[in-house]
């Protein structure tokens, strides 16, 4: 796929999605939560499609999905991913032998702006930032999804944290917009904003 048209010749496609393996076990705050984190993480959809995208300096990994659920699955995946934003505002991945800590950052605070985002898009649409790693070595994951019908779109956005007002930053917002403003078109045929 040619994204220079979209100002994204920075991009190319990965050979393999980046996200096609399944995540690692999670620990969240309580039994309940982990149990919720685990289920709907490894959610798998009957039908999906992805696609990742990486910078020539592997700064920023996008990947793209679109799933087909069953009828109502679709509703009740979402549901369960805002109930996992809202009871678990930090939970703990095991990978290997190491646990990686992730922190949900508060939207009010998230400089990507999630609450006007979300707006935008579908008959649903949820946008939340996470921090993994330890402060120092931290890595940013932004991903939004919407739901039209019983379709659901997931656009990834990871990278290093950045400084703010950094060019690697800009960047990064950069290319969020205009990957924004193209997938919901591309995979749910939604106007491009």
């Amino acid at each position: 796929m040619d994204l220079a048209p979209a100002g994204l010749e920075d991009f190319t496609e990965m050979s393999s999605p980046s996200s096609d393996e399944d995540p690692p076990p999670m620990t969240g705050p309580t039994p309940e939560s982990t149990a919720l984190l685990n289920r709907t993480f490894t959610d798998k959809p009957p039908r999906e499609v992805r696609t990742s995208f990486v910078t020539a300096d592997a700064s920023i990994v996008v990947d793209e999905g679109v799933s087909e659920r069953t009828a109502g699955a679709a509703v009740t995946w979402m549901a369960d991913m805002r109930q996992v934003y809202a009871q678990c505002p930090a939970w703990t991945v095991s990978a290997g032998d190491q646990e990686i800590p992730l922190q949900v950052v508060d939207p009010a605070d998230d400089p990507s702006k999630p609450l006007e985002v979300e707006q935008r898009f579908g008959d649903e649409a949820l946008m939340r930032t996470m921090l993994a790693g330890s402060p120092g070595q931290q890595a940013r994951i932004t991903t939004l999804l919407v739901r039209q019908g019983d379709r659901v779109l997931e656009l990834t956005f990871r990278s290093l944290v950045t400084e703010p007002g950094s060019a690697a930053e800009t960047q990064l917002h950069t290319a969020m917009g205009k990957f924004l403003a193209l997938a919901p078109a591309k995979f749910l045929g939604l106007p491009v904003d």
